[in-house]
This record gives structure tokens, sequence and C-alpha cells, in this order.
């Protein structure tokens, strides 16, 4: 730091200076004595001429002493101005000279003040609250001393009346002088802003200390009011390109390469004489872009003299920065809003697909759900359970214990666990089945549930195997109705033989017992042996019951070929013979319990539909029939109850009733019969189903309509209705 050595310098001056002094006043006293001796024998005029030299020489000398003491003011104020704490050491390491600051300073440490004495001494004793400092110090003054560099002694925590504060300590040797040969400087950097705050004052205060600008990292540039350069430091020599000779004169705005704002100089005078310039632009010596932050400062010192102090600080690496942040600000801003956009996305699809889906943190806390997920749990859609473990959520249903034992082992063993089957009662208490996989979150911890519902899936593929099983049932009753027919056809044709024959023979016995019964006791014997008055009466009632069983025999396998044949898609149906089939077919669900009377329209003639479908509804309906008149128990008058079956065009469409006298049904039942798996039979019984795929067939296959009314304890009518003709779209469908 050039300021103490400047200092010393100084003071140099001024001790050679009283030395001149000194000497001159010496040499004057030795003139006048011997002026005065001289002007004894020296003639009046010579006499007078020697003293009025006299009288001229200690003019001067006074002046001269006057100056040198108004130097030593001035120079003593400076040093006594300067922020840093200044002491002046001789070669033995004694202590020449302190200024104010230096005594201030350490006066703050518990009242320690230092006079005279050696330095070394000093920094050897105790020195509480100074720490190392002092002995640092003393160590880099042996060393200057001695002749080697030292560098800074660095940064002190000192403990103050004020509380602690940071020192920075610097050794500088001193040359030229006759008594300095080191001076230390302390410099508090406890508050950066303060100490700039005070080197601002020194400015305005005294020129000298502008020089203390010269080891400042910003770039310091001091002009006249006119705006031409007078001074600049080293730094802005490194920042610009430009030497002190090279700017000397020049208006600091012709070496910027750009123009200031306008109105700069307004603008510091209405400031009171301080302003910041926004960040700008600007071209160093060898044409380099760089950005400039500006601080203008006016200072007027005790002359009135105008100047103005600009401290330049190159922010170009803190500007690029800040473009680069605001770039990436801007294209974080728009990935943010990208996934805010995909992330509605997301949450719109989560929310609206009909899979059971949540997350959880690895605490085995939900994270997230969507409204499928709520639903199974009986829980309002309106229900977060963020943040919420299983056990809080208020819940325990059959999911609770599958969830928890598949998440266990996921968190347990890192393995997905996937499509775990499960059946659970879902809140409308109907048995719902899911494919339940649970996957771990890599990374993240915690585990991501997805369940898929398969109710559906199962009743399509209890439908499915029941169709099979028809369809296989069918073909086997079509292949034993073809095997059947056959020996039913030889036997009934031979019965029918027997009949014709045995008719004749009976007429050739009933002749032979009228000729020779009263003639011939051996035919009359034989023929009581034989009893031929009852076979005569017996066999052919017999006969007659036996071709008739063998053509009921008939008609069932006419009925069950009918009746398996699955037809060929849908195609023009005799209906009137396919309820006949079918009635015949479900003979033994109803002969112990009903009569079946058939009331077949002539009219009905051929209707387009789905045979093999439409022959199962109308079997459900009869059975469904049987069953109510069966559950209503045995009638007072022993009678069986009554299913009738009636088909009739009405229009455009044809209708098949199917009624019975059994239990009927109450109004809220009426509204769920079409619901699957809904029964009213017992269990083992009845399967839900029935109903449920004659609404799906004939509703939604056929475009047909399928109605019941009923009344609790006066039975029940479905009535089917089906197009008579079909669209080509819907065919097409």
């Amino acid at each position: 730091m050039d300021v103490p050595v400047l200092a010393v310098t100084s003071d140099d001056e001024i001790v050679a200076l009283r030395r001149t002094v000194e000497e001159q006043r010496r040499t004057i006293a030795a003139l006048v004595i011997a002026a005065e001796r001289r002007t004894t024998a020296e003639p009046d005029s010579a006499a007078l001429a020697t003293w009025q030299r006299n009288q001229a020489l200690q003019r001067r000398l006074a002046e001269r002493s006057d100056r040198a003491r108004v130097a030593e003011q001035i120079l003593r104020a400076v040093i006594d101005s300067m922020d840093a704490g200044l002491c002046i050491l001789d070669g033995a390491g004694y202590i020449v000279d302190t200024n104010q600051m230096w005594d201030t300073m350490l006066a703050r440490v518990n009242g320690m003040a230092i006079g005279d004495g050696c330095f070394s001494t000093l920094a050897d004793g105790p020195a509480e609250g100074l720490g190392d400092l002092l002995r640092d110090a003393s160590t880099a003054v042996r060393e200057v001393l001695t002749g080697r560099s030292v560098e800074s002694a660095g940064t002190h925590q000192v403990e103050t009346d004020e509380g602690p504060r940071w020192w920075r300590l610097r050794v500088d040797p001193v040359h030229g002088h006759g008594v300095a040969r080191a001076v230390l400087t302390i410099t508090d950097e406890t508050a950066a802003e303060r100490t700039q705050d005070e080197l601002r004052q020194a400015t305005r205060d005294a020129s000298l200390l502008a020089l203390v600008a010269q080891h400042m990292n910003d770039a310091v540039v001091i002009t006249d009011e006119s705006g031409r350069i007078e001074w600049i430091n080293n730094a802005f020599t490194e920042l610009n390109g430009y030497t002190l000779e090279e700017v000397l004169g020049r208006r600091r705005t012709d070496l910027l390469g750009v123009d200031l704002l306008p109105g700069t100089e307004e603008n510091v005078a209405g400031t009171k004489g301080a302003m910041v310039l926004p960040d700008f632009e600007a071209r160093t010596k060898d044409g380099r872009r760089c950005w400039l932050s500006v601080e203008l400062y006016r200072v007027v010192d005790d002359d009135g003299v105008v100047r103005r102090v600009g401290v330049e600080r190159d922010v170009t690496a803190r500007i690029k920065a800040e473009r680069a942040r605001l770039a990436a600000k801007a294209r974080a801003e728009a990935l943010a809003n990208e996934l805010s956009v995909e992330k509605a996305v997301l949450t719109g699809v989560i929310s609206t697909i009909p899979q059971l889906i949540y997350w959880k943190d690895a605490q085995g806390r939900y994270l997230g759900h969507n409204g499928a997920f709520l639903a199974m749990r009986g829980l309002d859609a309106e229900v977060d359970l963020n943040w919420k473990a299983e056990g809080e959520i208020g819940v325990v249903d059959d999911l609770t214990p599958v969830l928890t034992d598949l998440e266990d082992r996921v968190q347990g063993n890192g393995a997905p666990v996937i499509d775990h089957h499960v059946t659970v009662i879902g809140s409308g208490d109907s048995p719902r089945s899911f494919l339940l996989s649970v996957l771990p979150q890599p990374g993240a911890g915690g585990v991501i549930g997805i369940g898929a519902d398969v109710t559906h899936i199962g009743d399509l593929e209890r439908q499915l195997n029941q169709h099979n099983r028809l369809e296989a049932i069918g073909q086997l009753a079509a292949g034993i109705a073809h095997e059947i027919n056959t020996p039913i056809q030889f036997v009934s044709d031979n019965t029918r033989f027997i009949e014709q024959s045995f008719t004749d023979l009976l007429r050739l016995v009933t002749a032979v017992q009228e000729r020779f019964g009263d003639k011939d006791e051996q035919i009359t014997d034989l023929l009581r042996d034989i009893d031929a008055d009852f076979m005569l009466g017996e066999v052919p009632k017999a006969l007659g019951e036996s071709l008739e069983g063998l053509e009921r025999v008939a008609q069932i396998v006419r009925a069950m070929k009918d009746f398996s044949h699955p037809g060929q898609g849908r195609s023009d149906v005799d209906l009137n013979r396919a309820v006949e089939s079918t009635a015949q077919v479900a003979r033994n669900e109803w002969k112990y319990h009903a009569e079946l009377s058939l009331d077949l329209a002539g009219d009905v003639g051929l209707v387009p539909c789905y045979e093999g479908e439409f022959k199962q509804v109308v079997l459900n309906l009869i059975v469904n029939a049987a069953h109510a008149i069966e559950a209503a128990g045995p009638r007072p008058d022993g009678t069986l109850g009554h299913i009738g079956i009636r088909t009739a065009r009405v229009g455009d469409v044809i209708e098949v009733a199917v009624s019975d006298d059994g239990t009927g049904m109450d109004e809220t039942t009426q509204h769920r019969i079409f619901d699957p798996f809904f029964t009213t039979k017992e269990v083992g019984k009845g399967t839900g189903q029935g109903l449920s795929m004659a609404y799906s067939s004939i509703v939604q296959k056929h475009g047909g309509a399928i109605r019941v009314d009923s009344s609790l304890g006066a039975g029940t009518t479905f009535t089917i209705t089906l197009p008579v003709r079909v669209e080509t779209e819907g065919e097409n469908a």
C-alpha cells in the first residue's frame, strides 16, 4: 500500500527541512555576530548593506519555516484522517510515530494504548483481545527490517469494546528516510460499506486520499467538472486497457464506445452528489465488449474545486450468469408448463379410467389415487387420502388386508406382484373380482398399485362356459336324438305291426271260442288257462298305450333336435315351433308343479331372430315360472299351478308372453331382476344370470324389449317383443 510510504517520505522531507533550518539559523547567527563585528570597522553604508542582506535572509528563512510547518500540518491532518491505523517503526523496531486511527483502534481493545516503546516488546507481551495479530505483526516487522519481503499478515479477529471485529494487517518497508524503516497498517474490514463511505469522505477531504484507490479491485477514475480524466487506478487500466498517459485530459464518455445515459452529470448533481447508473455495455481499448456497473460521486474540496469520482465494476460475468439464469428460468417455466399440461392430461386420464390406481411413499402414506379407487373403497370423490396411512383413512374393507400384504411383500423383496387375483365385496355389497398389481417405485421408494376389475370378464367367461356347455349339451342332445330316433322308429313300426297282427289273432281266438268253446273241452281248458277274456280286453289297450308312449318319445326327440339346433346367426325362425320344442324340453321342470298350456297364434309365421338365444330365453322364463309356482307351495285343493305361453302378432312386432300363478314379485324386486347376479332363489338354485342374459339378448342383440308385470302373491307375466323386420344396419351390427 502506497499511502503509508508516501506519508513517511513527506515526514523525511520535514526532518531534513528542520535540519536545514537549524543549520541556517546557526549560520545566520554567526553572520550576524560577524556583521556586528564588522560594523564597528566598516563604513556606515557597508554595514547597512550587510544588515539588509541579513534581514532578507531571515525573512526567507521564516517563510520557508512557515511553509514547512504548514506542509507538516497538512500531512499530519491527512495521515490522521485516514481510516487505517498507521504505525511507523525505526530500524530497531521502536515506534517513531502513529496516527490517530492507530491509537483509536487499539484503544477499543480493552483501553489498550501504545506509546513510543519497542513494538517487538509490546507484541511479545500479553495482549488480550488482539489475539495473534500483534505476534504476526512482530514477525512481519522482523522480516521487513532484515530486508526480506513479506506478504500481508492476513485478517484477524479482534475482540473490542464494540464486539468482535476483523482487522487486516500489512507491513511495508520504508526507503530513503533517516529514521523510519517500516510502516504498519491496520485496516478494519468489519463493515465494507462503511469502509467505502469513509474512503469517499476521505476523498472529499483531501485529494491525496485518492491514492488509496490505487489498490482497489474496482476501477476508479477521477475527472474534473467538465468530465476530463485527471487520474485512474491500476484496476481501470486492467479493465479497459488504457494507461494514465493515454487518458489524461480525455473525456471518459469518449472511451466507452457507447453513449452514457442522457443527463448523467445533471443526475449526479441532483442526487446530492452520488448515484448508481444502470448496468450498460461498453467497449475496452481492444474492442472487447464488457458490461459495467458505475457509481458516480460529486466531490467538492475546500477550495470549491469540483471533481467527479467514478467507481467502475466489471459485471460481465454477472450479466452473463443472469442472462443464463433467466434463459434457464424461461426454459424451466416452459418445461413446467408442459409438465403441467401433461400432468393435467395424465390426471384426467387417471381419474377417468375404470381401473383402481394409487401410489404410496416408502412409509406407506398415500401420495395419489383416482376416483375409481375411492369408489371401490366406499369413499366420496371429494375425499383426499394424500399423506394418510392405510389405517388413517377410516375404511376397513376386504381390500385393506390384501393391499397391506402385497405392499409388504413388494417393499420387502423389491419384486413386483403382477395380476394377483382377489374377490372382494364392493361398496354395493356385491362380489367383485380384481387383478391387483403392486409395483415398486424405483429410486424414490414406495409402491404403485393398479387394480383391474375383471368381474365383467368373469361374467363373460361364465356366460361363455355356459354357452359352451349348452352348445355341448345341444350337440349331445342332437346326437342322442338322432341315435334314439332310428330305434324308436322301428320299435314303433314293430309295435304297430304287433298291434295289427294281434288284432287278427284276437279275432281268430274270438271265433274259435265262439265256435268250439262249448264243444271241445280241450280248447275250453286252453282258453281258460291263458285267460283269453283278460287278454282280449287288456292287450289292445297295452299296445295302444305303448304306441302313445312311443309317439311321446318321438315328440321329445324331435323337440330336442329342434332345441339343440343353434341356428346360423340371425335367420327367419318359426317362433311357434321354437316355443313348442322349448316347452317340451322343459317338461321335466314343470310337470310336477304345473300344467302348461300353449296359445300360439297362427299368423306369427317366420320371425328374424337368433334361434338358439331365443329358445334359451324362453327356457329360462319357463324354468323361472315353474320355480315360482313351486315356491308358492301346494294348493289347498290339490291342483297344480298353471303356466301359459301365448304368441301374437301386434302390428310390426311379435309378442311372446310367459305367465304363471306363482309367488309374484314386489315393486323393488321388479326393478332389480335384470341386474347381473341378482336372484331371489336360495343358494345353489339360482345364479342371478338368467334374466340378465335374457335382457341382454332380447334388448341389445335382437333390438326388442322385455317387460314384467307382477303382483306379490298373484303371479308374474314376462312379455317379449321382437321386431318382424330388421334393418340392414342392425343386421350388420
